[in-house]
């Protein structure tokens, strides 16, 4: 079983960042947690911080030659 001390020790976001988003969005702190973690986890995407590709090599369309 996974325990809330243990959600908390895989988030990325700091504590504040968890209870801000807690707060303004009136959630469960477990879920405030999977929350900041996802955003925390967006934004280093879209910084170049995390080279984590989405798309399985081999699965990208290809173009059509006109």
């Amino acid at each position: 079983m996974i325990t809330l001390n243990d959600c908390k020790a895989f988030c990325d976001a700091d504590p504040a960042t968890v209870a801000r988003v807690a707060r303004r969005e009136h959630l469960p702190e477990i879920l405030a947690i999977a929350r900041a973690h996802s955003r925390h986890i967006k934004a280093r995407r879209l910084q170049g911080g995390h080279p984590v590709s989405l798309v399985p090599a081999g699965c990208t369309p290809q173009r059509l030659a006109a």
